[in-house]
């Protein structure tokens, strides 16, 4: 079973990616690719923010959404640099 926070921030990785693709996606076929690099770049940041102590101007219960977005997005946006 897994923890709340990790569901949560999984799946804010997942709709942050979502938008990322949409704004600058190359190829449909790689949403998939997107959304799970989001996943786990998300929970990455969740914990990095949870360790670093950062703010939490916003939060769902345990997880920081600053946190978790951050992070799903420079993980997404160094892919895309990256040709991804």
């Amino acid at each position: 079973m897994l923890p709340p926070w990790l569901l949560l921030a999984s799946l804010l990785g997942v709709i942050t990616a979502a938008a990322a693709f949409l704004l600058v996606g190359r190829h449909p076929t790689r949403v998939t690719w997107y959304a799970l690099l989001g996943l786990f770049a998300a929970s990455l940041g969740q914990v990095v923010g949870t360790a670093l102590s950062a703010p939490n101007p916003l939060s769902i219960g345990d997880v920081n959404v600053l946190a978790a977005c951050l992070g799903a997005c420079v993980v997404v946006g160094a892919a895309r640099v990256w040709g991804f």
